[in-house]
């Protein structure tokens, strides 16, 4: 399969003699949903921010055989969605509408297709109710929904979410996992919640300490207990609680059979 991003020797530092990313080599594939987990400060977050130009370091970062430089960055966004792990970074108009066309009033689009594109994605989404209410005074789970909205709606052929499940219910957590699986594009997900990666990536990547130390299908990774408590990612003792603790299945009977 083709790939729609390749990554070769990143290197990036925010200040002279700190090294945040080592030497990233990666390929991503068009159609794939490709996690990318680590511990907090592995540098994930500032690894995605290299896909779009937001940041740009030494090396090469190529989005559907673009260069991503300060020059190609308006192009390459058009490309590639950013869905932030906060979204009150990302809402800031008066109506939930309007934060979902705004980027596409910014990009010159015509008001009637404006109000199609959005009416269409406000459906989609289940956020029809919503429109005309403030982002701000709507749930953390319907904020995230409307994030999302707002980078859809620009039509990317990459999305790419920031710690999509943080803070979330399970509910809310269920609803984003459905509409992940339901797009039709390349999806990259940034996250610590290991087990929810594992479960709708089909490859991953193991980040630490500014390096990709491990690449490869999801079910490969869920079985590598040393590199996973190496990197403090293990999720074992979650299943053991889960079996054992709350008065489940003895252990091989109930989920700890990942």
């Amino acid at each position: 399969m083709e790939s729609i991003i390749t990554i070769k020797e990143l290197n990036f530092s925010y200040s002279p003699g700190k090294q945040v990313l080592k030497n990233i080599d990666l390929n991503i594939k068009k159609g794939e949903t490709f996690g990318i987990i680590g511990p907090t400060g592995a540098g994930k977050s500032t690894l995605l921010l290299h896909l779009n130009g937001l940041l740009t370091g030494e090396g090469e970062v190529r989005v559907d055989n673009i260069p991503v430089t300060k020059k190609t960055g308006p192009e390459v966004r058009e490309k590639v969605g950013m869905v932030f792990q906060n979204p009150d970074n990302q809402l800031f108009c008066p109506t939930v509408f309007e934060d979902i066309a705004f980027g596409l009033y910014n990009s010159g689009f015509k008001k009637e297709e404006v109000k199609t594109r959005v009416e269409k994605m406000l459906k989609k989404l289940q956020l029809t109710e919503l429109k005309n209410l403030s982002s701000h005074h709507v749930s953390f789970g319907e904020k995230k929904r409307i994030s999302l909205a707002s980078v859809l709606v620009m039509e990317p052929r990459v999305l790419c979410f920031d710690e999509p499940f943080a803070n979330l219910d399970y509910s809310s957590i269920f609803n984003i996992i459905k509409e992940i699986k339901r797009l039709d594009m390349t999806r990259i997900i940034v996250s610590q919640d290991i087990l929810l990666v594992l479960s709708i990536c089909d490859r991953v990547a193991v980040m630490n300490k500014g390096e990709v130390i491990r690449t490869a299908p999801a079910e490969i990774i869920a079985r590598e207990r040393t590199l996973l408590k190496e990197t403090g990612l293990d999720y074992q003792p979650y299943l053991d609680i889960i079996n054992k603790g709350c008065g489940g299945p003895p252990r091989g009977q109930g989920i700890s059979h990942l």
